[in-house]
């Protein structure tokens, strides 16, 4: 891979608190045909949704956003073998983090470590791949919350350790699956303090599935707060307590279908909370406050 060895880091003013992206859904809408050419990046913006860069690509928009005063709500990889990555970015000048790219499963925890000496907690991390193929994005950000991140877990050791975690005070504020169908991998990140209350996960839902879950958990007083599209185009979900008013969630969703849906939601005035992608699918999540 030619960018396996790149690393692009953004160092940008931020606020300390590592939280995780809290969000609501209604249930999932079939996507609508594309009915403007207009995209999200054309329009006046909070925010920025920039689809399936090179890691040459993003290293540039790294530098170029970083000086504008965006930083990353949003970080997803796809295809180990040419990887391509999706970004949410919002404007917010105060933060300070630093985004890497192209990492191995070698590469990961020695940049981990590295970043944690220089005051850097993991916010976000995606992988898709797997061996030692697989290939990892991350954003660190400047903070004195403390963190825990585990890669390469199966479903049962992320299950373990999740509620090992929980019960220490940790909360999840990063979640992705990769790997393949038959051996999925979790790489997750774990905050002290965040949500609070009752905070449930469900592993490798289909589509159909998922939407009803959905609708089982909102009975329930319970949100998606997290969202991974797994391999085999299955969702891994995170829910905590919280209401369902101003929440929408697309599933299925192509790059196509998803350029046109941020458009739409940018002029209703949504902003993203929760974008994942994996075999070609992107899901997200958006808010209306």
């Amino acid at each position: 891979m030619s960018n396996a060895k790149k690393v692009a880091v953004l160092t940008a003013a931020v606020a300390t608190a590592t939280v995780p992206l809290l969000a609501l859904a209604s249930p999932a809408m079939a996507a609508q045909p594309a009915t403007t050419a207009q995209t999200v990046q054309n329009q006046p913006l909070d925010w920025l949704s920039l689809d399936a860069l090179s890691g040459s690509k993003l290293i540039q928009r790294v530098k170029d956003l970083g000086g504008k005063g965006y930083v990353p709500a949003a970080l997803n990889v796809t295809n180990a073998a040419n990887p391509q990555y999706m970004t949410v970015w919002i404007k917010d000048a105060a933060r300070k983090v630093n985004v890497l790219q192209g990492l191995s499963v070698m590469d990961l925890p020695k940049r981990i470590q590295e970043q944690a000496a220089a005051g850097f907690q993991p916010k976000l991390i995606s992988g898709t791949g797997s061996g030692p193929g697989a290939v990892f994005g991350v954003v660190f950000e400047k903070t004195t919350q403390l963190a825990k991140s585990q890669l390469s877990m199966s479903k049962e050791t992320f299950t373990k350790v999740n509620t090992e975690l929980a019960g220490a005070g940790y909360s999840l504020s990063s979640l992705d699956v990769y790997g393949t169908v038959e051996k999925p991998l979790y790489a997750a990140v774990w905050v002290a303090g965040g949500v609070a209350g009752t905070v449930q996960v469900t592993l490798g839902q289909t589509v159909q599935e998922r939407g009803k879950e959905l609708l089982d958990k909102a009975k329930l007083g319970l949100r998606p707060v997290l969202m991974a599209v797994e391999p085999g185009k299955l969702y891994t979900t995170v829910w905590a307590k919280g209401s369902s008013t101003g929440l929408k969630e697309y599933l299925n969703l192509s790059k196509l279908t998803y350029t046109v849906k941020a458009a739409q939601m940018k002029a209703l005035g949504y902003t993203p909370q929760i974008l994942s992608s994996e075999d070609g699918v992107i899901a997200s999540i958006w808010s209306k406050s």
